[in-house]
């Protein structure tokens, strides 16, 4: 009986930490918190780095972007990836991930920060009026080479 329960628990176990693998994968442990690299971001841009979190949006086109919450002033980071090279699943919201890739800074324009958040509005279903954009934004995001999902 104590093998039947040994073998029950290490099953249970093992299931509770799977993780599905994307491109080449990311560790959690290797995980850098985004208040650390928000303080400097400069010194990260280009650089490889590992984030985690939990996800709280989808690409719902291609699955081609996710984004995670931080501990940095309850924003989030936004994992891309180049379109059909990874696709994140719908029904990953919710799940821990950590991904890995170049940290990347994208200056946009007024024009380029209207048009983004347009897109943004509409994959989400939302209403956005490009009046209320009154000045350009910086983007930081990780162009991602790898990541993993906890099942």
């Amino acid at each position: 009986m104590r093998g039947l329960i040994f073998v029950l628990v290490t099953v249970f176990a093992m299931g509770a930490f799977a993780e599905k693998k994307f491109g080449a994968g990311a560790k959690f442990s290797d995980a850098i918190p985004m208040s650390k690299i928000m303080k400097t971001p400069e010194s990260y841009v280009g650089k490889e780095v590992t984030v985690s979190g939990v996800i709280v949006d989808v690409c719902a086109k291609r699955g081609c972007w996710m984004q995670l919450t931080t501990d940095y002033q309850s924003e989030k980071v936004r994992i891309k990836v180049n379109d059909g090279e990874m696709v994140f699943p719908l029904e990953s919201r919710g799940k821990k991930a950590a991904a890995k890739g170049e940290f990347k800074k994208m200056t946009l324009s007024l024009e380029q920060t209207k048009s983004f958040l347009q897109h943004q509005a509409e994959e989400n279903k939302k209403k956005f009026d490009p009046a209320s954009v009154k000045e350009p934004m910086v983007v930081y995001q990780v162009q991602a080479t790898g990541a993993v999902i906890e099942e």
